[in-house]
């Protein structure tokens, strides 16, 4: 997928709403939407991957998907909490950060002093755990009813849980926060049209988030995420229009090293130090994550999927051994055997057929007819392979 750099802009301008809320929630009470919009940004960002992943190769790959995820984030994260551990922080604050459950130990009263801010990493995680499973069983053409269910769903649950959960679990929690995060889903298999006139709902997340109003204790902070929410949504709709404004070299490069203002801001913010000093050292501390550790790890990764033998998709598959993968050349078009071009036949240990996507069996190439095999350039081929079969093209 091509990297909009206008994305990345707008990844700045959350970090700059969240930087602005935790030097002082007096001045920006509804600075904490900027992680709701990088719920939206990660929903969207991550749903087009796996949705091109599905059509270009007929799966995806868990283990690699996770893979890259943990390459990702994970390194640049234990260097922070390596650092707090050597000034003296304990372990017992440490370990809700590492173990991606820091947003439920902030709902049962557990203290994780300089890493609170790393609740939103703990529901990002869970939802990079569950989205690949989703996206992998949901059949190409049901993408956009079956996103959008549990996206309304997800919505749904976050009114009620207002009503019926403590506003902790309703802030912090996981299952309500997946509103944002399935928004974002929702938007990312539309695929959104670009909608350039819509650079005003940038400018409505920062003028909203002075208003004390949404920063409010109780039901109006909570349902002011929706107008978050609602906002990012039309935000990236925005950024896709590929905006100049959005484009600019500085928000560019504050948004590629966004995942280190993130980690490090709150460190340096409360440390006591004054805020003309704190803003400085995050940038400075951040952009070191980024060249001495996020990069090259990146760089790193991408040399080894290069030595790496190209594999399938590892399938979803029941605990046992699949069939090995049997070609049998056919003398028929397959669209002449199942009715599609793109039907693949599959058995699993059991003998019963699963599902998959994409075209595993060559179309016949332009200018050959379906219906007689011998004008194309080379012979169709019926597949029997594990856990594979599915009439659904992407």
């Amino acid at each position: 997928m091509e990297r909009v750099p206008a994305l990345d802009g707008l990844r700045a301008i959350a970090i700059a709403m969240v930087f602005a809320y935790h030097v002082d929630k007096g001045l920006a009470p509804a600075g904490f939407w900027g992680v709701i919009l990088f719920f939206v940004l990660s929903g969207y960002l991550i749903t087009r991957l796996l949705c091109a992943e599905m059509d270009r190769n007929g799966g995806v790959d868990i283990r690699s998907f996770y893979l890259r995820r943990a390459l990702r984030l994970l390194p640049a994260l234990i260097v922070v909490c390596l650092v707090l551990l050597a000034i003296g922080t304990e372990w017992s604050k440490v370990a809700p950060t590492l173990g991606y459950y820091a947003n439920y130990a902030r709902i049962a009263g557990a203290d994780v002093g300089l890493l609170t801010h790393t609740w939103s990493l703990a529901v990002e995680e869970h939802f990079y755990l569950l989205w690949p499973l989703v996206i992998a069983a949901v059949p190409a053409r049901q993408r956009l009813r079956a996103v959008g269910l549990l996206a309304v769903a997800a919505i749904g649950w976050r009114v009620m849980a207002i009503g019926v959960m403590s506003p902790s679990w309703v802030y912090n929690a996981t299952d309500t926060n997946a509103a944002a995060l399935l928004a974002g889903c929702y938007l990312g298999v539309a695929r959104p049209r670009a909608w350039r006139s819509a650079g005003w709902s940038v400018p409505a997340l920062l003028v909203l988030m002075f208003l004390p109003v949404f920063g409010e204790e109780g039901s109006a902070l909570l349902w002011g995420g929706f107008v978050a929410v609602a906002l990012g949504v039309v935000a990236i709709q925005h950024a896709v229009a590929r905006p100049s404004w959005l484009e600019t070299p500085v928000l560019v490069w504050l948004g590629k090293i966004s995942y280190g203002l993130y980690l490090w801001h709150y460190l340096f913010v409360r440390s006591g130090i004054p805020v003309w000093a704190a803003v400085p050292l995050t940038v400075a501390t951040a952009a070191a994550s980024w060249y001495l550790v996020e990069e090259p790890v990146r760089r790193w990764r991408r040399r080894l999927e290069k030595r790496s033998p190209t594999r399938e998709p590892a399938p979803l598959a029941r605990a046992g051994q699949s069939l090995p993968p049997v070609f049998i050349p056919h003398p028929l078009n397959a669209s002449q055997i199942f009715g599609s071009p793109e039907f693949i036949v599959d058995f699993g240990h059991d003998g019963g057929l699963y599902p998959t996507f994409g075209p595993l069996i060559s179309s016949p190439p332009r200018g050959s007819s379906r219906s007689d095999p011998l004008t194309a350039d080379r012979e169709p081929r019926t597949a029997v392979r594990g856990l594979r079969g599915r009439a659904d093209g992407p």
